[in-house]
Order: structure tokens, then sequence, then C-alpha cells
């Protein structure tokens, strides 16, 4: 790409930002990189959502399965299932958090491109300057107080990610090429938001592609540290029952797109293809805080309806897991029933397909429905509820029922909420607003939950 094309004669750059941070070296004190791999699940570091009672740790990835293949004729996304070593107690519905790494090519040429190598492993510390001017200024929370510049981009700070306006104006005094400040100076103005919404908002350049465009532009190690967002950890929802391997297993699943994959499932994909046998292929995880969206034995009696779209139906899988084994232990135990319908591309994109219709086959579940976006109509999850109106509405409104949405996108999981919406104006000869409303009762009632991932 020409960043010569993307010039303007005349332009305002954005504000730009300022450092307030500088790195201090402790002279000739190295840290291994084990050293570094615990210090980065210390208890000095917070983690979102995080239940209180475990800190992050390093666990086996025990076997890698392919659920679904790759198919660009269909856009359909390659999906694989991890089973992961389990060191705390979870019920289905529960999620954990994996901690990502960036790749380890473009650390060691952020490094380089710092003229950090000789020092990667050097341990260090950040601290404010002296007379700093902004009296707002702090260290970030999530760097720890002791550590190397490998381990700020490798575990602290995220590569990938849409730079902002006053960012690109900052980079813009980092670099000696008059071609390249033009460029980021430019590109961060009021007047060339055509240029940003081409090449940032639907091109998708991140902030390591605008670094590999403009290869002169090295911004200090401080100035990232402080202004770039933290790699957080990539939630994840346990799609099998605990009681199915007593709590020392649990599954995963997850998509890859094949232009951009995100750094999380990058990693993962990286730790499953080590080809080496004595290489222990392993992930850093910790257990999240518990919600209402789960499956436990107390609700084996009760009414489920599961609306899963994509790989939204992977906790469902653990429901189901779990209603079975319960059963298995208590086979005179009165069970209420389960309805689920699944959205997909293709009915090759279903996740365990066979096993979902072996459930069907043994009457754990009451009604399947599966409908396909690459295929005849009904096409959408909402066209299927719609269609099951009178039935579902009824279903619905029975004490003992809950109903559990899980979609990858908020906007999908509207879609299906105002399919819901005209169901139960339909069924109950409600107005609009009158249905809303009694959407928002059922959710405040604990009889509506969602799990949207975005």
């Amino acid at each position: 790409m020409d960043i010569g094309a993307y010039k303007l004669s005349e332009y305002i750059p954005a504000k730009p930002l300022v450092g307030n941070l500088e790195v201090c070296f402790t002279d000739g004190e190295q840290r291994h990189t084990e050293t570094c791999g615990q210090l980065k699940c210390g208890d000095i570091l917070k983690f979102p959502f995080a239940r209180t009672d475990f800190q992050p740790s390093s666990v086996e990835i025990k076997e890698s399965k392919v659920l679904v293949a790759a198919d660009k004729a269909t856009e359909t996304k390659r999906v694989v299932e991890l089973t992961l070593q389990s060191t705390f107690d979870y019920q289905p519905g529960d999620t954990i958090g994996i901690l990502p790494t960036n790749k380890l090519e473009q650390v060691e040429s952020m490094l380089n491109r710092l003229e950090l190598l000789d020092q990667a492993d050097t341990t260090c510390h950040l601290k404010l300057v002296f007379n700093c001017a902004n009296k707002n200024a702090k260290l970030p929370a999530h760097i720890p107080a002791t550590t190397t510049p490998r381990e700020i981009l490798t575990h602290c700070l995220s590569l990938n990610f849409a730079p902002q306006k006053q960012l690109l104006s900052a980079l813009a005094g980092f670099t000696s090429d008059e071609k390249e400040r033009c460029f980021l100076s430019c590109l961060s103005s009021k007047q060339a938001t055509e240029y940003y919404q081409s090449l940032i908002l639907e091109q998708g350049l991140l902030f390591i592609d605008i670094l590999e465009l403009c290869v002169n532009c090295r911004p200090p190690l401080a100035f990232l540290a402080e202004h770039l967002p933290r790699l957080l950890p990539r939630p994840y929802s346990i799609a099998n029952s605990p009681l199915e391997a007593g709590n020392r297993e649990l599954r995963v699943i997850y998509s890859l797109l094949s232009l951009k994959p995100g750094v999380t499932t990058s990693m993962l994909e990286a730790a499953t293809q080590e080809s080496s046998p004595e290489h222990i292929k392993k992930v850093v995880i910790y257990p999240r805080i518990s919600n209402l969206f789960r499956y436990t034995e107390r609700d084996v009696g009760r009414n489920q309806i599961l609306i899963a779209v994509g790989t939204g139906l992977a906790p469902f899988l653990g429901f189901l897991a779990h209603k079975e084994e319960l059963l298995k232990q208590q086979p005179q135990q009165a069970s209420g029933q389960s309805w689920l319908y699944i959205g997909a591309k293709t009915q090759e994109a279903v996740l365990k397909r066979e096993k979902i219709m072996a459930w069907q086959e043994s009457s754990l579940l009451e009604r399947l429905r599966m409908c396909y976006s690459r295929g005849e109509s009904p096409s959408y999850v909402q066209q299927m509820l719609e269609e099951d109106c009178k039935d579902l509405v009824e279903f619905l409104m029975k004490s003992e029922t809950v109903l559990y949405i899980c979609a990858d996108g908020a906007k999908i999981s509207r879609s299906i909420a105002s399919g819901l919406c005209r169901c139960l104006q339909k069924a109950m000869h409600l107005t609009e607003d009158e249905a809303s409303q009694l959407l928002n009762t059922l959710r405040k009632q604990g009889k509506y939950r969602e799990d949207v991932w975005l």
C-alpha cells in the first residue's frame, strides 16, 4: 500500500497523546521466561470477573478436535473443541478466562523496532517522569511493578486493535521519515475522516499494521505501556458436564476467522499444532464468577427453552450432557422438558449434530428444531420461533420454564428478542409495547437469560 496516496494538502492533526512515563532498567538483572510466565499470573494483577478463590494457572491441553471444517463457499468458520485440564469445580454454563499472548514474531519485531533486543529480558519498572505535567497521570495497573520489555509486549499490551486518532497523531512524532509523518498526521485529522473510515474501520488496519506501513516509526516502550490497551483475557463457555470427567477436565469451543484470527484463537491454534512429543501443550486459564446462566442439579425438574446460534450452542451441550448424567444417576427423578432451537449456516456447521440427534431419540430433548442461513426457509432462528408461536409462548409462560439464549453477537440476540416479542404479541394479543414490557419482566424474573459473545 502506498501511504503517500493518503495525503491532503491542508489538514489539522488531532491533539497527540503525551507520554508521562519512563522505563528504568536494573543493570545486569535478567529474568527467565518461566519466571515471567508466573509473574503475569500473580496476585499483583486483577483479572476481569475472576473468582476470588482461584488464581490463573497453567493447565494442559489434553486434546484438540475439529468439529466443523472451514468452507469459503458458505463462509463457514473452522470450529475447534479443546479439552483442558481442570483444577477447579464448575457447572455447565460457567465460563473461564483464557490469558492470551501476542505472537512471538510480533513481539520480536517490536523489540527490534524499539532497539530493545539486547534488553528484552532485563528487569525493569515504569515510573512517572520528573515534574510530570499531567497531574492525573498514573502507572498502568495491568503492568507488574517489576517486569521486562518482553513480558510487557507479550502478556500486557494489545498490539492488535484499531488505533484512535490521538494515538496516530502521537505516532507521527516518533518517525524520522517525512512521508510517514505526513501519513500519520493526516490520518489523525478531522479532514481525513474518509481515509480513516476506509483504512481503519472498513479495511480493518490495526495498530500493528500501521507500524508495518511506517517502518521508521519507533515509539518508546514507556509511551506504549501508558497508552496501548490491555491485552485482556478472552472468555469461553464450558461445553461439557463436570460429571463426564469428575471435574478433572473441561471443554471449550472456539471458531477461527480465516483472514484475521483473534489473538487468543491464534495462540490456541499455535499451541495445539505444536508437534514436539516432549512438549506439553499448555494454556493459562482462570474460572470466572458464575451467574444465572448455568444448569445445575436443581434445574433438572424445570423446563428449558434453549436458543443457540453458531458457537453459541457450546454451553447448551454442557446443559444437556449434565441433564443426561444426572438422570443416569437418579433414573426415577422427575425431569422437566428441554426444547432446543439451533441456527447455523449449514447442516454440517451444527456442533455435535449426531450427539444432539441422539438426545432427541432418547427423549432427553422433547423438541429439536434446526435452521440454516444458507438453506431453505426458515433460515433464521427467529423465524422458527414464530412458526412455533402458540406452543412456544404457552410453554414459556409456565412457572417452571426458563428461556436461555446464547449467540455470538449482540445483533443476533436483538433479532431473536424481536422475534420473541412478535410471538408474545400474536399469541397473547398484545401491543408491541406490551410485549416488550413483558419480555423485560421475564428478564427481571430470571425466566429470560442471555449469554452474548461480542
